[in-house]
């Protein structure tokens, strides 16, 4: 059966947090079938072994791509993005986690209802792993648009977008535009990508994920 949602998961030395983001995504409770799909990109810390092992324990419900070596995070994306088959595409990376059973149900409802939804984001919680503390990310600021964002409203400094949160209409196809791989980060461009063609946003105010902010993330790292 061909999955309705294809949860996108890029891992690379994230064995401390791998398996409770796996778990996070096979305690979802839907009416309707999810595939997760792991790009594994040569870690050296043991994360391979464990999404091996994970793959292998529930070989019908994971896709999980390896590459010989090390791609890098762009490369990684432009080889895993193409293999979500889904109609609808959910992000999490693989050192976040969702805490909430029914939130790719709760999403893909509203995405089903209307069809000029290009994505559906919701609220989310970030925890700072050198401290341990955890705090709610800030609200987006919603315009006077009966609560959907549009392109225009993610043309600022910081966007309102968690990545994690996201399950957006699988729109794109396998074939992203060549200047999307000059980003230095993909998540932006991929909204941006959505909004272009055709559609909005619709954000929810239920917190159901958190976003780990620690010395090895791609860009939690960044000063």
């Amino acid at each position: 059966m061909e999955p309705t949602v294809s949860v996108w998961m890029i891992t690379y030395n994230h064995a401390p947090f791998i398996a409770q983001a796996i778990e996070s995504v096979l305690s979802q409770q839907t009416d309707f079938p999810v595939e997760l799909v792991i790009g594994e990109d040569c870690s050296t810390d043991g994360t391979g072994a464990i999404v091996q092992a994970y793959q292998a324990r529930y070989s019908d419900r994971i896709r999980l791509f390896q590459p010989e070596q090390n791609l890098g995070m762009m490369p990684m994306i432009e080889a895993t993005y193409g293999l979500c088959t889904g109609r609808y595409v959910a992000w999490i990376d693989g050192d976040d986690y969702w805490t909430d059973p029914y939130k790719l149900q709760k999403q893909v409802t509203l995405l089903d209802a209307d069809p000029d939804l290009a994505f559906v984001f919701h609220k989310a919680n970030l925890l700072d792993e050198s401290s341990k503390t955890i705090c709610p990310a800030s609200d987006p600021i919603l315009p006077n648009t009966g609560g959907y964002l549009y392109l225009t409203d993610f043309v600022q400094p910081s966007h309102p977008v968690i990545t994690l949160s996201v399950v957006a209409r699988n729109s794109l196809g396998d074939k992203l535009p060549a200047w999307f791989f000059k980003l230095p980060y993909p998540d932006y461009g991929l909204l941006l990508l959505l909004l272009l063609n055709g559609g909005k946003a619709a954000y929810l105010p239920d917190c159901m994920g958190v976003y780990r902010i620690h010395a090895r993330g791609a860009f939690s790292s960044l000063t």
